[in-house]
């Protein structure tokens, strides 16, 4: 190994390193772990394989499955499995910054990617958004690599846009978008070649689901869970999240088969008959999309992970959301500098996927975790001398504010809440 690669496998190696050991330390800080409402469903699932079921998208059961009979069944195990896996996501970050922003640029973005509370929480449990992180990673990797006209790494890459669909369906948006971006560049023949490539991975491990699903509940669907969460977001009782929704009358005693053309069915009435708050809730859903990360203040509250301190439990959602919120900020100053990648297309690709997908689902801030590396990579724009035009400042700096004010409005909702939670 000459002088050069080993001072790169260093610069990689440091952070990958410090990122997993943050890692492994909140998993024992979090020992023992009761499971939430979503990680039961999902550890259930992946104890019976799914079986005679497909409200959920079947990747990370399945991936649970696997694990559950490697480790005995042990929660802490496979927690530690999908934390050594996030290893791999930082490594990723650092060569994506590297291939958008020139030599040097990955060493910040794999620092703060290792780092950075948002990702260490959630690479510690048994949720999706860890696995898929990785997918996604991994994918914009095959895309953008300099084998572009060549078959296999696109043939590979069109494998993972399968396990993505499976994973979170929405994200099916993220490859036709980013597509969309090459064609808008002027890439023509090329990029629908390219776009082409993907399809036999794709619809190999898409298609055989679909069908499957039509087999048990006579939907032809990857998940059935669509309709009930279209019925979430067009609500009532909905401030543009799931968290005021408190009446399920709807479903008690529904038949999963059911479930999801009533969900639809209930969504599409009321859109009918509330058409403009129906748009108006377009932003809302945004701004609960970006607003701030509760999830650890959610666990301690309902006693899913141990109390440790006072201090200790309001610092690290305190610092999580400080990070947050500069990342969020940064971040998208970034992406309005005039650098032109494809790596960059990938980061705008995602986060238009997740604008319109929650421009219709309930936006809720999980949902924003896999845009969080993508944001680590376009980081070193912020500061590299670039302009950028007064009017996309301007245009950022009244987002921020709306944001900010959503943030005002989450907060001020949720403070009996924290406000119980410190009461111990």
């Amino acid at each position: 190994m000459g002088p050069g690669r080993s001072r790169e496998w260093r610069a990689i190696a440091a952070p990958a390193a410090a990122g997993l050991l943050a890692r492994l330390a909140l998993i024992a800080l979090t020992t023992p772990l009761t499971l939430s409402l979503d990680e039961e469903r999902l550890w259930d699932l992946a104890g019976s394989r799914m079986h005679a079921s497909a409200f959920l998208p079947p990747f990370f059961p399945f991936v649970l499955a696997g694990l559950r009979s490697l480790t005995a069944d042990s929660i802490l195990a496979v927690r530690v499995v999908l934390a050594c896996g996030a290893v791999a996501s930082i490594v990723l970050v650092y060569r994506l910054a590297e291939r958008q922003n020139g030599p040097g640029a990955g060493r910040t973005p794999a620092w703060i990617a290792a780092l950075l509370p948002t990702l260490i929480y959630f690479d510690g449990r048994l949720r999706s958004e860890s696995l898929t992180i990785l997918l996604l990673l991994a994918f914009t990797f095959l895309w953008t690599g300099p084998r572009q006209d060549q078959a296999r790494p696109l043939l590979a890459a069109g494998v993972l846009a399968g396990l993505i669909v499976l994973a979170r369906p929405e994200l099916g948006l993220f490859p036709l978008i980013l597509v969309f971006i090459g064609l808008r560049r002027a890439e023509g023949r090329r990029v629908l070649r390219r776009a082409l490539l993907l399809l036999p991975g794709l619809l190999l491990l898409v298609v055989p689901w679909m069908v499957r699903n039509e087999r048990v509940v006579g939907s032809r669907v990857v998940s059935t869970n669509g309709g009930y969460n279209f019925w979430k977001s067009f609500n009532p009782e909905t401030d543009g999240s799931q968290v005021p929704v408190t009446d399920f009358s709807l479903w008690e005693g529904m038949p999963e088969e059911r479930m999801d053309a009533v969900g639809y069915e209930a969504g599409w009435r009321y859109i009918a008959e509330h058409p403009v708050r129906s748009l108006l809730l377009a932003p809302a859903k945004w701004g609960h999309l970006f607003g701030p990360e509760r999830d650890v203040l959610s666990d301690l509250r309902q006693g899913h992970v141990p109390r440790r301190s006072l201090l200790a439990d309001l610092l690290f959602p305190f610092v999580q959301n400080v990070c947050w919120a500069l990342l969020f900020g940064w971040g998208l100053y970034s992406l309005l500098g005039p650098l032109r990648s494809q790596v960059k297309d990938a980061t705008l690709s995602l986060l238009a996927t997740l604008l319109v997908a929650h421009a219709v689902f309930l936006g809720d801030d999980r949902f924003h975790v896999p845009l969080v590396p993508f944001l680590c990579i376009a980081l070193p724009e912020a500061w590299d001398g670039s302009v950028r035009g007064r009017g996309a400042l301007r245009a950022l700096l009244l987002l921020l504010f709306g944001e900010a004010l959503v943030w005002v409005y989450i907060l001020a909702r949720d403070a009996g809440r924290i406000a119980a939670l410190i009461g111990g």
